[in-house]
C-alpha cells in the first residue's frame, strides 16, 4: 500500500509541472496568456522542444512574428531536422512578407522531410506571391496528394488557377474546399464558378 501510495504522489508531483495551463489558453485563443505561461514553464524547466513549439506558434499568432522566429530556431538548436519547427519558420516569414526567405525555408523543410503536407504548402504561397505560378501550381498539387484533406491548398491553389485564367479547374478546387468547410470558398466559387 504504501508503495502504490509512493508512485501516485510521485506520479502526480511529476505531472504539475507539464504547463496544461499554457495549452488551455492556446486553444481558448488567450495567446498572451498562454506565452506566460510557457514561458513560466521554460523559465524552471529548461528548454523543452514541445512548449517552445508551443510558445513560438502563441507568439506567431499574436503578430509577433521575431519572438515566434527565435522560439522555432531555438528547437532546431536542440534538434536540428525539426520539420515542424523549420516548417514554421517559413510560415513565419512568409506572414512577415519575406515571401523569398519563406520560399528557401520551406525548401530546406522539404529536403529533410519531403512527404510533410504543410512545407509544400509554405513553398507554394510564397512562389505564388513571388509570381513563379507554375511551381506554385506544382507545390500545392503535392500537398493535396500527400494530404487529400488539405483544405487551404485546395482554395490558395484555386485562386492561382483564376489568375492563369484555368477557371473550371479552379471551381472544382474551390467546391473541394468548400466540402472541406474553408472560410471563403463559398464566396470564391459564388463568384467565378456561377
Amino acid at each position: 500500500m504504501k508503495y502504490i501510495y509512493f508512485s501516485l504522489v510521485i506520479f502526480v508531483w511529476s505531472c504539475q509541472g507539464i504547463p496544461k495551463e499554457g495549452d488551455d489558453f492556446f486553444k481558448q485563443g488567450a495567446y498572451e496568456e498562454a506565452i506566460v505561461a510557457y514561458s513560466d514553464y521554460l523559465s524552471g524547466h529548461g528548454p523543452t522542444i514541445a512548449v517552445l513549439y508551443n510558445r513560438g506558434r502563441s507568439f506567431e499568432e499574436i503578430g509577433q512574428y521575431k519572438n515566434a522566429l527565435m522560439d522555432f530556431q531555438k528547437i532546431l538548436e536542440l534538434d536540428k531536422k525539426n520539420i515542424k519547427a523549420q516548417t514554421s519558420i517559413a510560415k513565419v516569414k512568409y506572414e512577415s512578407g519575406d515571401f523569398e526567405q519563406s520560399v528557401l525555408a520551406a525548401q530546406k523543410a522539404i529536403a529533410w522531410s519531403p512527404d510533410f503536407a504543410q512545407s509544400h504548402f509554405w513553398l507554394a504561397k510564397g512562389a505564388h506571391q513571388m509570381g513563379y505560378f507554375e511551381d506554385a501550381l506544382k507545390s500545392y498539387g503535392k500537398a493535396i496528394k500527400l494530404n487529400p484533406d488539405y483544405g487551404d491548398a485546395f482554395y490558395y491553389r484555386g485562386a492561382l488557377k483564376i489568375s492563369m485564367e484555368k477557371v473550371d479547374s479552379a471551381c472544382e478546387d474551390f467546391s473541394n474546399a468548400n466540402r472541406l468547410n474553408v472560410e471563403g470558398s463559398s464566396s470564391a466559387k459564388k463568384k467565378y464558378c456561377s
